[in-house]
């Protein structure tokens, strides 16, 4: 034995006489292994020295005496221990490389693996969150589980923000199934069905133009359970009393040349599963991302909002389907089918009280809304996709998009009582075909055309009419109204990438034709005069040339960016018309220093100048609601705005901490504002341009933690906006108006004993209206608290209870408390799961809610869906 212990010492040093250190890194099958111990040691298996991985997988010992260390050997938990015998490896100026490649420690105990799995691995441009780690037992949907995850955060509109950024796209193995549209996943794709989500930075998705193209874009990519990627879904039916109802179908279709996902769902227990919203004010994500293509409506069709979640006062009445299939029909070429059909009644009762303060009177505006609204709209999408050439791709994306609503509104404003009815359309038609063709390996051309048809007609029925003037017997009736665009765009880029450059040249020509008819009428069907009637035609020709240039480093970065503009312009009413054409410039500069891996720093400015929309540029008065009225004073100046953006971010996600803080300004020297004339009977906004500089500053603290001796995970969301706006009420001078908002919210998480998790959530907030020099002011602020307790005793039963506490105004003695809850058992086979759901079971009818405005302070009411409690049952195929 000593023998052979001489002859490999001898060995071992003549091959490392001379050397002095070892390093390299250590590393799994997702990627490096952060904190691993490393130890060196003799023949006698004795610790001679010893070092640990850093952050990155990354280690290195000084060599203090090479003649007794034979050996090294890393040790970690979650991995299987190695040993490396050194005698293998050759000394290079003076340093020996080993990377060492570990794999996972299993434990086996009567046939059941036991594997160790870390929450979160960073491998490269993605994090990869395990599910598992974060789940407590409540989640049904991805969405679900989304909101629990560090670094994610989902917002009202069902919006995906990672790292905060909204993310490009949704991906389910690798694949964009949904495109806009992700929320059919997100609401919908059951939870367990999931066995990683990645969130990946840098995102790239034309594979053309990796490398070439700088991205800043984010996207998910939900990775399948293997197993699960065959067919399978999920069937629940649901019956409570009194008469509410619950179905819901999703199956998912997963091979190597098809996904499909599809869902066909009713329900009349307030859950909103789809993408489309009608019953608030927050835009859905395709209406988000078109908005500048799509069509605008002017006439109001009703108030359903909340402070309070929609399965609380949602009274509807919901179908929904939606088909979202992907078939790879060529090796590398994929045609994808989105459908979706959207059916529904939604009914609230509004009462509301406005108390208007002005410099010298005050009145009150007392209205009562029983609404009824119902939606109906089909959205169909076909795409594809030919990559078939290694250098050279294109597609096709087609959008048919058709909505019909009815609104009827049985109104009291103050003494009169009236019915209204509101007819809406929106007819949308989106193409788009666009190619890459890469010329090298670092330079490549892109070409788009798109255009977009649209329209949206509406008509408003009162009865009986509006009182718009008494003394010359002006009574509004019936208002048309029909917006229709027309859009054709051009574009073509050139993408050169070198060394740590990355070069870009956009040019773009569009034509952007909007054209305006409306008119109002009175009782007998006629027309009220010519300051009621609109016949427009708004059209902007745009040629435009914008080079980028931007520079990579592992420590900072630039981006810099002019856009050269050539707008021509063009607008026509009956009786006049305008034209002017201008060429103007607008930089934009973006600069981001990376302190370490964890620490980055990012600065930004962007300057523009924006023609204004549509719906500021006709002169003629439209009826919006039964007593609202609106018009313009034409300009066709343009607005200007700066915008200075500066933002800090921490993320250390193997510690599970996070922070992110951003401090925004903008500085608009002109702008659009509101000459505003109300009474008790109806209100006029006219919009008129002004000089007049406004400005506003943003500062939003957010972030999270895993405080380990309280077992507590802590968040917090915050921001306070100050602003300053121009208006002019009654006939007054035009008025300084400063606005202040406070938003906080703040949530701690435990888990006890791995059997009970205890959430809680506090939110406030405090909104300040201040007219400087008329020494009035308007102030306001709420309060609510969200404990959620989940029990889970095994992975068969869970069952948890949420109490709301919310007090809509601080000022009033008028608070409310929401108690729900819910008991899921699985039977063994885990097929079918069991369970029993009571909402509102503190029988709350209505709900108030308080606002402040710069001239009034309002409180309102809507009615609520009344306690019930559900039976639902969930079949798993």
């Amino acid at each position: 034995m000593n023998k052979i212990l001489f002859f490999t010492f001898l060995i071992f040093s003549t091959k490392i006489h001379s050397q002095n250190t070892i390093k390299g890194t250590v590393s799994d099958s997702i990627g490096t292994v952060p904190f691993a111990t490393i130890l060196l040691k003799d023949g006698n298996n004795t610790i001679k020295q010893y070092t640990s991985t850093n952050e990155n997988g990354f280690y290195k010992i000084l060599l203090k005496n090479n003649a007794e260390i034979l050996f090294l050997e890393v040790t970690n938990l979650t991995h299987e221990p190695k040993t490396i015998s050194l005698k293998d490896y050759v000394s290079k100026n003076n340093e020996v490389i080993i990377d060492i490649k570990l794999s996972g420690r299993v434990t086996k105990l009567k046939e059941v693996i036991v594997e160790k799995k870390i929450p979160i691995v960073t491998k490269k441009d993605t994090l990869v969150y395990n599910p598992e780690s974060f789940k407590d037992g409540s989640e049904r949907v991805i969405e679900d589980l989304l909101k629990k995850l560090p670094g994610i955060k989902v917002e009202d509109n069902g919006e995906i923000k990672f790292k905060g950024k909204p993310i490009k796209k949704m991906l389910l193995d690798g694949d964009d199934l949904f495109d806009a549209n992700y929320t059919i996943g997100s609401k919908n794709i059951n939870v367990d069905m999931i066995d990683k989500i990645q969130g990946i930075e840098n995102f790239e998705e034309n594979s053309l133009l990796k490398g070439i193209r700088d991205s800043d874009k984010v996207a998910l990519n939900l990775v399948l359970k293997k197993g699960k990627t065959d067919f399978s879904g999920n069937a629940t039916l649901g019956f409570g009393v009194e008469n509410r109802y619950y179905g819901n179908l999703t199956g998912i279709l997963v091979n190597s040349k098809i996904k499909g996902f599809g869902i066909a769902s009713y329900n009349n227990v307030g859950q909103n599963n789809t993408p489309y919203d009608f019953d608030s004010q927050v835009l859905s994500l395709e209406n988000l991302k078109n908005r500048n293509l799509n069509t605008q409506s002017l006439i109001n069709e009703g108030n359903f909002n909340s402070e309070i979640d929609d399965s609380f006062h949602r009274l509807n009445n919901n179908f929904y389907s939606s088909l979202n299939f992907l078939n790879k029909v060529y090796k590398n070429s994929n045609v994808r089918l989105n459908f979706g059909y959207y059916d529904d009644k939604l009914q609230r009762i509004n009462k509301s009280n406005s108390v208007i303060t002005l410099e010298n009177e005050t009145f009150e505006v007392n209205e009562i809304n029983n609404q009824i609204k119902t939606p109906q709209l089909y959205d169909l999408k076909v795409q594809f996709s030919n990559k078939e050439k290694k250098n050279f791709h294109w597609e096709y994306l087609g959008k048919l998009f058709y909505n019909k609503t009815n609104f009827n509104d049985s109104s009291i404003n103050n003494t009169l009582l009236q019915d209204n009815t509101v007819d809406s359309e929106n007819l949308n038609l989106n193409q788009f075909v666009n190619s890459t063709y890469k010329i090298s390996e670092n330079k490549a051309l892109v070409t788009s055309l798109h255009h977009v048809s649209s329209k949206s007609p509406q008509t408003l029925l009162t009865n009986p009419g509006t009182t718009i003037d008494s003394f010359n017997n002006l009574i509004a009736s019936q208002q048309n109204s029909e917006f229709s665009k027309d859009y054709f765009n051009v574009n073509a880029s050139y993408y050169l990438s070198k060394n740590k450059f990355k070069y870009g040249i956009h040019s773009s020509y569009f034509i952007n034709e909007n054209r305006l008819n409306s008119k109002l009428l009175d009782e007998s069907n006629q027309i009220l005069n010519n300051d009621f009637v609109n016949n427009n035609l708004y059209k902007i020709t745009n040629f435009n040339i914008n080079p980028i240039i931007v520079f990579n480093t592992e420590k900072y970065s630039f981006k810099l960016g002019i856009n050269a503009i050539y707008n021509s312009v063009y607008f026509k009413e009956s009786s006049s018309k305008k034209e002017n054409n201008n060429l103007f410039f607008t930089p934009k500069l973006a600069l981001k220093y990376r302190f370490d891996k964890k620490n980055s720093t990012t600065f930004s400015y962007d300057y523009n100048q924006m023609l204004p929309d549509e719906d500021k540029t006709f002169t003629g008065v439209v009826q919006t609601s039964y007593r609202g009225f609106i018009s313009n004073e034409l300009s066709l100046e343009y607005l200007k705005t700066h915008s200075y953006n500066l933002t800090y971010n921490y993320n250390d996600f193997f510690n599970l901490t996070q922070l992110s803080v951003n401090l925004n300004h903008n500085y608009r020297p002109n702008n659009y504002f509101y000459n505003t004339i109300i009474n008790q009977d109806i209100t006029i906004f006219n919009r008129f341009y002004g000089n007049i500089g406004n400005k506003d500053y943003g500062l939003s603290i957010s972030g999270e933690t895993y405080f380990h001796p309280f077992r507590t995970t802590f968040q917090l969301n915050s921001n306070f906006n100050l602003s300053f706006d121009n208006n002019i009420i009654n006939s007054s001078e035009i008025r300084e108006i400063k606005n202040e908002n406070l938003f906080l919210n703040f949530t701690a998480r435990r888990g006890i004993k791995k059997i009970v998790v205890v959430e809680n959530k506090t939110s406030f907030i405090n909104n300040n209206f201040t007219v400087i020099k008329e020494n009035l002011k308007n102030n306001f602020q709420s309060l609510s608290n969200q404990t959620k307790i989940v029990l889970k005793k095994n992975e068969r039963f869970n069952a948890n209870v949420i109490g709301n506490f919310i007090c809509p105004n601080l000022k009033v003695n008028n608070n409310y408390f929401f108690l729900e809850s819910e008991i899921n058992y699985t039977s063994k086979n885990k097929k079918i799961t069991y369970s029993l759901i009571g909402k509102n079971l503190t029988n709350n009818k209505s709900f108030f809610m308080s606002s402040v405005t710069n001239f009034s302070n309002n409180t309102s009411s809507h009615n609520l869906i009344e306690r019930y409690v559900m039976l639902k049952v969930t079949f798993g195929f």
